[in-house]
Parts: structure tokens; sequence; C-alpha cells
């Protein structure tokens, strides 16, 4: 039998994710695109029915999140760039010439020095779900640039100031915008990396968002 305040209990948590829902639609129907709950987990969350991802990027795992609830942990990553943004790992030599020193041909020096700038868990989360039940820590989506200034007028118009963005090339999903977004709890903006607009299949006119849980409310309405 369930005792009272366990009933309390599981009505707080449905009318939280009935209010998630709400935030989501609005946020679908006000600025556009489709935007994916992103949740980190110090303990393992309840997974039944939600598929595990397994040797993908953090990015190609959001495209996939749009049509089902996915879990990811430290053995589902591939990337490189993603496990040293999430705390998973840090292979300081392998993250540099696979994941960066090929691709851009930069100096290994001016690497090393955004590498030193970029987001980063230092004590790791056991899990992210993308689109799991519950209230997200953020929202993110790809967008076109017209609902991205329709989002930053509705946050100019609440907060009575300019939103300042740094942008980075670099881990510019895992890190720009899931780590970044979670840490600063403001909005995050990224063009995206060569693999993240690759693997992600970011249209060439679309650019990535990051919303913090805190703003959901005011800025959807």
């Amino acid at each position: 039998m369930t005792s009272r305040g366990e009933r309390l209990q599981l009505d707080s948590i449905a009318e939280r994710e009935k209010r998630m829902n709400r935030i989501n639609r609005e946020f679908s129907h006000r600025f556009g695109g489709h935007w994916i709950k992103v949740k980190f987990y110090v303990e393992k969350p309840d997974i039944k029915g939600i598929k595990r991802i397994e040797d993908k990027r953090f990015c190609e795992a959001t495209k996939e999140a749009i049509m089902h609830p996915v879990i990811l942990d430290k053995d589902s990553i591939s990337c490189k760039g993603a496990q040293y943004a999430f705390g998973w790992g840090f292979d300081h030599e392998n993250l540099l010439s696979d994941n960066c020193l090929d691709k851009n041909q930069a100096q290994t020096g001016i690497l090393e020095s955004m590498l030193s700038h970029v987001h980063h868990f230092k004590m790791p989360f056991k899990y992210i779900g993308l689109n799991t039940d519950g209230e997200p820590d953020i929202i993110m989506s790809y967008m076109q640039p017209e609902e991205v200034m329709a989002i930053i007028k509705s946050y100019n118009y609440h907060y009575g100031k300019t939103l300042v963005v740094p942008l980075c090339s670099m881990m510019s999903i895992c890190s720009g915008i899931a780590v970044r977004t979670y840490q600063e709890e403001k909005i995050s903006l990224s063009f995206g990396c060569n693999d993240s607009r690759k693997y992600a299949n970011i249209g060439r006119n679309n650019l990535a968002v990051g919303i913090p849980r805190r703003l959901l409310k005011e800025l959807a309405g």
C-alpha cells in the first residue's frame, strides 16, 4: 500500500513532468525546432523501455533522441572529445591527434590552449538521459537563425540585458552546449564543429542552442 507521503511525492513528480511537457510544447510552438531534454544522473536511473546507446558520439545520439528516448554512460561514447567533456576520460595525446590535429591542421600549442578553455565535468555524472522522463537539466535544439533570434529577443525583453555567448569550434555540442549550459546556467549557442555537423546531421542553415532549466519558464512565457 502506498503511503500518503509517497502519493504526494508521486503526484509532485507527475505534475513536474506535465509542466515540462507543456514547456517543451510551448518552446516548439513559440520558437520552432525539435527540443531535446538532457538530464544528468548521479545514480543509475530506471531505464526500462529506454534504449541504451552504444558506440556513438554525443552529437550523434542527440539526433537519435528526437525519435525516441536514449540513455548514455561512459561506455556509450565513442568520441574522445565527449569523453573528456563529460569527465569520463582524458587521453591528452589521442585527444589532440585523433580529434583535433589531423582535422583542423592547427598547431599543437594552439589546440592545447583551446582545450584548456573548453567546459568539462571534473566530477562526472554516471548517466546522461536524452528525452527521458522527469525534469531536464537543460533543453537543446538545432535551429535556424530566425528561430534563435526569437529566443534572444525573448531573453532581452524578459531580463533587460544582452546575451553574451562565447563560441568555439572544439567539442562544440558536448562541451559548448551540454556541459556549458549546465555549468553556467546560461543560454549557449554553437555553430558546431566538423564532426557534430556531420554526425548530428545539422543543416547548413542551422545552429545549436542550449537553455538551462532555470530559464525555461520565463522564456516559454
